[in-house]
C-alpha cells in the first residue's frame, strides 16, 4: 500500500495526469478484490501488481476516465469471469504552452493566469521570452522552439497555442508536437491562406489528415474579436470550452472543418 501511495504522489507532484484502479469484484483467485493499478498519463501500469493482459484491457476506460475527468466503474471479461473495476482519475492543475511571445502572448498569458492554469512561455528572442515581459507567467524558455518543444511535458492536461512570428517557426512548432504524446488542445493562429500553405507542406512530409485535423486553426471562437485583447479572451474561450467539454461554433466549424470551437 505504502508503493501505492507513493506512486501516486510522485504523479501528483510532477503535475501529471493518470489514474488509481481498484477491483472491487471478481475472482479471488484470478484477481482479488482489492487489487490496484496505477497508471501514468501514457497509460501504463507503475505497480504491477495486476496481470498485464487484464490491465491492457481496461486501458481504453483508463484514457476516457483521464479525459472526461471522471471517476468511473468499468467490467473486463477475462479468463471466462467479469472483473469490475473503479477508475479515479488523477487531474493535474492544466497547462497554457504559448509558443511564441509577441503582442497575443501577452494578454493570453494574463488570461491563462486568471482562469487557474499553469503558464509557459516560449520563445527563441531574448526580448519577448523573459521575465520582466511575463512577470505573471509560472515558466519564461528562450531557446530554440525545436529544442524547448521536447523539453516540454505535453498531456491530456496541455493546451498549447502557437502563435510564432512565421511560417517556418509554426511549422517546426507542429511538427515536434505531432510527434508528441497529443495536447488536449492545439490551437495555431494565421490567415486561412497562410494555414492552408503550410498545411500542404505538413502533408507533402508525409502526416497524415487525421494529426493535421487535431490543430484547431482558425482559432477561437467567432466573437468577433479584432484587438490582441480581444483575439485572447476568443482563444481562451475556446480552451475552456475543450477543458470543459462544453460546445460553442467556432472560426473552424465556420470554415468547414470537423471541430466545434475555433
Amino acid at each position: 500500500m505504502k508503493q501505492t501511495y507513493s506512486l501516486i504522489n510522485s504523479i501528483v507532484q510532477a503535475n501529471r495526469a493518470g489514474a488509481v484502479g481498484t477491483v472491487i469484484s471478481g475472482s479471488p483467485e484470478l484477481c482479488p478484490p482489492g487489487t490496484k493499478f496505477v497508471a501514468d498519463h501514457d497509460g501504463q501500469d507503475l505497480l504491477g501488481a495486476m496481470d498485464p493482459d487484464l490491465f491492457q484491457r481496461l486501458q481504453e476506460e483508463i484514457f476516457k476516465s483521464i479525459k472526461a475527468r471522471t471517476p468511473k466503474t468499468v467490467e473486463a471479461s477475462w479468463q471466462g469471469t467479469t472483473i469490475q473495476v473503479f477508475i479515479d482519475p488523477i487531474i493535474p492543475q492544466a497547462r497554457l504552452l504559448i509558443l511564441g511571445g509577441g503582442h497575443i502572448a501577452l494578454p493570453l498569458a494574463s488570461l491563462g493566469k486568471l482562469v487557474g492554469y499553469e503558464v509557459t512561455v516560449i520563445d527563441d528572442r531574448l526580448s519577448f521570452a523573459n521575465p520582466g515581459r511575463f512577470p505573471q507567467v509560472d515558466h519564461v524558455i528562450c531557446e530554440d522552439f525545436q529544442k524547448a518543444i521536447r523539453s516540454q511535458v505535453i498531456d491530456l492536461s496541455t493546451y498549447v497555442i502557437v502563435v510564432t512570428r512565421g511560417h517556418r517557426h509554426d511549422r517546426i512548432c507542429l511538427e515536434e508536437l505531432f510527434a508528441k504524446t497529443p495536447a488536449a488542445y492545439t490551437g495555431m493562429i494565421g490567415s486561412r491562406r497562410k494555414i492552408a500553405a503550410l498545411f500542404e507542406e505538413l502533408r507533402a512530409g508525409g502526416w497524415e489528415e487525421e494529426v493535421l485535423d487535431r490543430v484547431y486553426t482558425p482559432i477561437g471562437l467567432d466573437i468577433g474579436a479584432q484587438t490582441p485583447e480581444e483575439i485572447a479572451v476568443s482563444i481562451m474561450a475556446e480552451i475552456i470550452m475543450v477543458n470543459r467539454l462544453g460546445y460553442s461554433v467556432g472560426l473552424k466549424t465556420k470554415g468547414g472543418g470537423k471541430k466545434g470551437g475555433q
